[in-house]
C-alpha cells in the first residue's frame, strides 16, 4: 500500500486469505455494514454469513495495490482480486470507514 492505513485494514487483508472466520469478523464493529455485489450485510451475523458464503464458493486472494485517505475516516483501497471466480482477475475499490479502530462500513465496487 502507498499510504499508512489503520491496523484494522492491514488485519482485514491478512485474514481474508485465511480460514479463520472469527478473525475476519473481529475486524468489524458490532453495527458495521458491508455492501458487496448489490447486497448489504449488517452486523456480525450477516457479515459472517457473507464471508462464509464467498469463501465456500471461491478461493481467492486480495492484494491491496493503492490507498487513498479521504476525509471523515475513509480509506479507499484499490485491490487486485484473483481466484477461481468468473472474470478473475479483477480490480475492486474497497471503501473503508473506520470507527473506534474497527471497520464501521465497507463498500466494495468495481
Amino acid at each position: 500500500m502507498t499510504a499508512t492505513v489503520p491496523d484494522v485494514i492491514d488485519r482485514y487483508y491478512r485474514v481474508i486469505g485465511e480460514t479463520d472466520i472469527d478473525a475476519f469478523v473481529a475486524c468489524f464493529a458490532d453495527n458495521a455494514i458491508v455492501a458487496d455485489e448489490d447486497q448489504t450485510y449488517e452486523g456480525p451475523a450477516a457479515i459472517r454469513a457473507w464471508r462464509e458464503r464467498t469463501a465456500a464458493e471461491f478461493a481467492y486472494d486480495a492484494v491491496p495495490e493503492q490507498v487513498e485517505e479521504e476525509a471523515g475516516g475513509n480509506f479507499v483501497v484499490t485491490t487486485l482480486i484473483t481466484g477461481t471466480f468468473p472474470g478473475s482477475p479483477v480490480r475492486l475499490r474497497h471503501r473503508f470507514t473506520i470507527r473506534d479502530g474497527l471497520i464501521g462500513a465497507l463498500d466494495i465496487r468495481p
